[in-house]
């Protein structure tokens, strides 16, 4: 039984108000788990990619199953109009917090398709799970957000404060035209925001409950030689550029060493180094300039002037053997050069009613821990002051951004029983026992 719905040994055993709040909540969800899952499939079918970068069709499908389901009055927050960010106000009857449902309506692009096999725009229902482009990332998310919200809607459980129901654009690229826009420019306020990013990593859907969410620095390596016509590499002075970065590339792959805390939902920050190599410009010229693209997913903590710091300390040691060495940093132009890393405490009291509602649902309390990426929370809880919750939802992050990306059907519908219920518990009004 989820806390706060027990009764003592002096209550008559008829169901609290709160037991009959969650009863009405999960049988709704289960008298409409048939449209909850055709609109996941809808919303699958509706191309989002991002780049380009246009939201406005899956919107509209977004928008007028909100009207079928009575969540009137939904408003659009565009920094351009193919940009369109979904916001809808579920009020309560009395004052209280804001708790905010955010999942973001755009996918990565498709890439190669040979490996998928099934279409990838087309939804497709296999062996208890969805198969379909955003799937797990996070439109079957997005779906179950929806039908949370029309389930505390149409059983008018009785609220204090307000659902905020936010679909933002862009999460999968800049986040320009999404969460930086809602938060610098919209002004959108909550007290906690939860987002539906998938949850599962090497077990099962809704394995983690991510309260980490780690940031991202982007920078190239670049390495500078002699160019020149390559049949003459032999007989005058002169430096391959591409030799020299492999050169570098191998040695700071071994020697790069950051400085950081151990956090105890993530023991160390992810180094990728030479993500993209590029140089030289072909047969016939020998290269004069070259450069590799890497990435590090950072920890709480960390920040951007100390890994300059220690990404320079590499590099002087690399010169330092090699005085014929001209190599340079160079960070990502904003927001790819440091993209911050966020946390919320484990003692917040919506982070206990996730779990409780798991735990109702699915049947176990899911792991505190941190999830890999980054994601609209460093746009949310940096700019907004908003704590967020980086990651709970359908689906498995390894999937995600590959081929046969696919969520588990009945974790989409438990999903929208688990958002419902802590939604329930944490806008419960005062006069609910």
């Amino acid at each position: 039984m989820l806390k706060g719905g027990a009764t003592t040994k002096d209550e008559p055993r008829g169901l609290t108000a709160t037991e009959m709040s969650f009863s009405m909540l999960e049988q709704w969800v289960e008298e409409h788990r048939d449209d909850l899952l055709g609109f996941a499939a809808k919303l699958v079918a509706t191309p989002s990619p991002n780049p380009p970068g246009d939201e406005r069709a899956v919107v509209a499908v977004i928008l007028a199953e909100m009207e079928c389901l009575g969540l009137d009055g939904a408003q659009i927050c565009a920094k351009q109009p193919h940009r369109p960010n979904v916001i809808f106000h579920l009020r309560g009857k009395r004052p209280g917090a804001t708790l905010m449902l955010c999942g973001h309506s755009d996918t990565k692009p498709v890439g190669d398709t040979v490996k998928w096999r099934t279409d990838p725009m087309e939804p497709v229902f296999r062996d208890g799970r969805l198969y379909g482009l955003g799937s797990t990332d996070m439109k079957g998310a997005v779906a179950a957000m929806v039908y949370a919200t029309a389930a505390l809607k149409q059983c008018d459980i009785p609220l204090a404060g307000e659902l905020l129901l936010v679909i933002d654009a862009d999460e999968e690229r800049s986040m320009s035209f999404g969460s930086e826009y809602l938060a610098a420019e919209c002004g959108i306020k909550a007290d906690v925001a939860l987002l539906g990013e998938p949850s599962g990593i090497d077990g099962p859907e809704f394995e983690f409950l991510h309260l980490v969410s780690r940031g991202l620095c982007c920078f190239k390596i670049r390495v500078r030689g002699t160019q020149m016509h390559s049949s003459l590499s032999d007989r005058m002075p002169s430096t391959s550029a591409n030799l020299k970065l492999a050169e570098t590339l191998a040695r700071m792959q071994t020697e790069l060493q950051l400085t950081f805390d151990p956090h105890p939902l993530c023991a160390a920050p992810t180094v990728n180094l030479g993500v993209k190599i590029e140089g030289g410009l072909g047969y016939g010229v020998y290269p004069g300039v070259a450069e590799f693209q890497s990435d590090i997913r950072t920890l709480p903590g960390m920040t951007h002037e100390r890994l300059r710091a220690d990404l320079e300390r590499c590099l002087q040691r690399i010169r330092h053997d090699d005085p014929s060495l001209e190599v340079e940093l160079e960070f990502e132009e904003p927001p790819l050069d440091w993209f911050p890393p966020t946390e919320v405490n484990a003692d917040h009291p919506l982070v206990d009613m996730l779990l409780d509602a798991a735990q109702h649902v699915v049947g176990r309390r899911p792991k505190l821990g941190a999830f890999p990426g980054g994601t609209d929370a460093k746009n949310f809880q940096m700019m907004a002051g908003i704590p967020t919750i980086p990651s709970f939802g359908p689906g498995w992050l390894p999937l995600a951004h590959g081929p046969n990306e696919r969520v588990g059907i009945e974790a989409i519908i438990q999903a929208a029983k688990v958002y419902a219920l802590a939604s329930q518990r944490f806008l419960k009004t005062e006069s609910q026992p």
